[in-house]
């Protein structure tokens, strides 16, 4: 039962919502309609991955206003999205922790290309 609800809140980040229609706080919100379990951070699987995804939604809301370009935002989401699913596919079986690994995966790519691209940290980046 809670992979069944954790791979459905994966897959409620899928679709492309416009940021500027909303706030954060009611963009973040909109991903959770459904989703009954509040972020606990030493709670069961369901309540720590909403945790790891409300996370990913903040990374994802201030790539987005670096970004300033809908279009290219949603075109890194899917991309980032199906590089993710691929490696989780490939190396974790079924269970409860496959989709943490996907949230994971997403997570350090933003992190990467924030990193490396947009900071300047990476002298050699564009």
């Amino acid at each position: 039962m809670k992979y069944i609800i954790i791979t459905s809140l994966l897959f409620v980040l899928t679709p492309f919502v416009k940021a500027d229609d909303h706030s954060f706080e009611s963009w973040k919100e909109s991903h959770f309609k459904n989703y009954p379990f509040e972020c606990v951070e030493d709670g069961a699987t369901p309540e720590y991955t909403r945790c790891e995804v409300e996370r990913l939604l903040k990374s994802d809301w201030e790539l987005r206003k670096e970004l300033n370009d809908d279009k290219l935002w949603e075109e890194w989401r899917k991309a980032r999205s199906g590089i993710c699913y691929y490696y989780q596919n490939k190396f974790f079986g079924q269970g409860t922790v496959k989709p943490l690994m996907s949230i994971a995966c997403q997570q350090r790519l933003n992190s990467e290309s924030k990193r490396y691209c947009i900071t300047g940290e990476d002298k050699q980046c564009g």
